[in-house]
């Protein structure tokens, strides 16, 4: 259950420019102290965001982990964050969060707005300087994260399950 999870915010994906975590590492910093942000992936970023953050104890970087490892990871965390630049599609990572329950913030970028239900489902990016990414985060960690994990929950057993993927084809 999502509040039995520590104050725990992370990403999951490829450490790369345009997964937007060269605006994510920083915010990451900004956040309050009883805040722990976690980077799982790895990519060509990964040495700079490092470096970036410093030794500050509230940032980890898991680096790569099995796709089988992934929902442990993401039901460790209150609240996905992916601030995706335009290229993206519907990132599989969206789907996946809320299929463990965990909200996601992301940026409104293609497919994002037909998953991602400001305030039902998750959360949409404001801008995606630091700051505004580290006020978002703040600000959707102090909302009621129980009905968004269940909704989010809910449409993917819905709209994006085996069984509904099935109905539609029939």
């Amino acid at each position: 259950p999502i509040a039995d999870r520590e104050r725990v915010v992370g990403f999951v994906g490829r450490l790369d420019e345009e997964k937007g975590v060269n605006e994510l590492a920083p915010a990451a910093t900004q956040l309050p102290d009883d805040v722990t942000f976690r980077f799982v992936g790895d990519g060509p970023l990964r040495a700079e965001l490092e470096e970036t953050v410093g030794a500050d104890p509230r940032i980890e970087f898991a680096g790569w982990v099995n796709h089988d490892d992934v929902p442990a990871e993401l039901n460790r965390m209150r609240l996905l964050v992916l601030p995706s630049q335009p290229t993206e599609g519907l990132p599989t990572t969206i789907l996946e969060a809320l299929a463990c329950g965990t909200p996601v913030m992301a940026t409104p970028v293609s497919g994002v707005p037909d998953v991602v239900s400001p305030g039902k489902t998750g959360f949409l990016l404001r801008a995606d300087s630091p700051e505004s990414l580290a006020d978002d985060i703040e600000t959707a960690l102090e909302t009621d994260l129980d009905s968004v994990s269940r909704a989010g929950r809910e449409l993917i057993e819905s709209t994006y399950s085996f069984e509904a993927a099935v109905d539609r084809y029939r």
